[in-house]
């Protein structure tokens, strides 16, 4: 095990809390994702587990670190411009491009070979898959990586241009822009649900909650939470248990009010499937359906934010689970990327073709390659480049002037 955990390097400059998080998601939506292909093959309603929304944990985590990081790079930084947000980007790109594109390249090829047919997914090299309108198509599970990708360059792109030409004033710039987006996307739920024209069904429900311009709000919060915490850091820490115990009561009143309203709206949208004993009458009507449209994914994200203190607290303490949570949390961009439409599709056709008849077997063998293949992913493509991040700055000039 020291061997594969070698990858982990200054455990103890790491906000575990976050680590944690990070590990438990990752871990979550791969599962998620397996559990539902494996409810369409065993005939179970998939809706009927209460399971916890691993995306939101995800942004919201995500929006913080790079918030906070954020605000320590403009609060040192003397002159900010269009390098400053060259630098942003590379550091960013560095990371989540080269892992993002080799798969997609792999995936789309291997499509080609089965097919016969040239196959190229355009939108999905542009991250314009799913920018105004629900997606459900190659490589769906990566919807998620689109957001992050459009985050990453209208964030700082909007400081800048608020810094430099309106405000001028660095925390002015930074709270304007997030509330522009905060803003802009809620808007933009209100607009969806009244003007375009969709089935405000459950169904739909799961895949408009992955339209981009719908969900930048989520990240946002995330960045309002690290402006709180970088101003207000006594404060921050001082509460940490109230805000903790605030935090999980309304995440999981809100995750309980979902999994109510979903699995009573599923009893007259698909008769067919399987229904729960005891109804939920307080959860149906155009009241919920509204509320989970437009406000669940800023309220859900709001209970995240309000453990954020709590976790930030934690301190990283050598142990085998303590390595182990942090080997997954270093992994786990990787792991999203091999979990599902490429090794999930695989376990599950040898499954359906009968090629493995036991889905324990079939279960084994899809965590075990999803670690194998995803601990190389991150060591040959991910690791690599993100080594070379500094190099391509200096090489492309962008150096912070001195």
């Amino acid at each position: 095990m020291k061997g594969i955990f070698s990858i982990i390097t200054s455990p103890e400059k790491r906000y575990f809390g976050f680590d944690i998080v990070r590990a438990f998601s990752v871990i979550l939506v791969s599962h998620i994702h397996f559990i539902n292909d494996l409810a369409t093959v065993k005939g179970f309603n998939f809706v009927h587990i209460p399971f916890p929304d691993p995306v939101n944990m995800f942004f919201v985590c995500s929006g913080f670190l790079i918030g906070y990081s954020f605000l320590k790079e403009i609060n040192k930084t003397d002159k900010l411009n269009f390098k400053f947000l060259g630098r942003f980007l590379v550091m960013r790109w560095g990371r989540t491009l080269p892992a993002y594109y080799f798969m997609l390249i792999f995936l789309s090829l291997l499509v080609c070979l089965i097919t016969k047919k040239l196959f190229i997914p355009y939108l999905n090299f542009m991250f314009l898959q799913n920018s105004f309108k629900i997606y459900n198509g190659f490589y769906i599970e990566t919807w998620t990586i689109s957001v992050e990708e459009w985050f990453y360059i209208l964030f700082p792109s909007g400081f800048l241009i608020l810094y430099l030409f309106i405000v001028k004033s660095k925390h002015k710039a930074y709270l304007g822009i997030l509330l522009f987006m905060i803003v802009s996307s809620m808007s933009m739920k209100v607009f969806y649900y009244f003007r375009i024209p969709v089935n405000q069904s459950v169904t739909y429900f799961l895949f408009y909650k992955a339209i981009t311009v719908l969900r930048l709000d989520t990240i946002a919060l995330g960045l309002l939470a690290a402006y709180i915490c970088y101003i207000y850091p006594k404060l921050w820490h001082k509460y940490r248990y109230i805000t903790l115990c605030t935090g999980i009561i309304l995440y999981f009143s809100t995750m309980f009010l979902l999994w109510a309203w979903t699995n009573e709206t599923m009893r007259t949208e698909l008769p067919k499937l399987k229904t729960l004993p005891w109804h939920f009458n307080f959860a149906t009507g155009k009241a919920m359906t509204f509320y989970h449209f437009v406000f669940y994914d800023f309220i859900n994200p709001l209970a995240l934010i309000l453990c954020l203190p709590f976790l930030k607290s934690i301190k990283y303490k050598p142990s085998f689970l303590s390595n182990l949570i942090l080997y997954i949390s270093f992994i786990s961009y990787s792991i999203f990327l091999v979990h599902g439409t490429f090794l999930k599709t695989i376990s599950f056709g040898l499954y359906v073709n009968k090629a493995i008849n036991n889905i324990y077997i079939v279960y084994l063998m899809w965590i075990s390659l999803t670690f194998v293949v995803a601990h190389l992913l991150y060591k040959r493509i991910e690791l690599p480049f993100m080594n070379k991040r500094k190099a391509i700055i200096k090489y492309l000039k962008l150096e912070e002037e001195s």
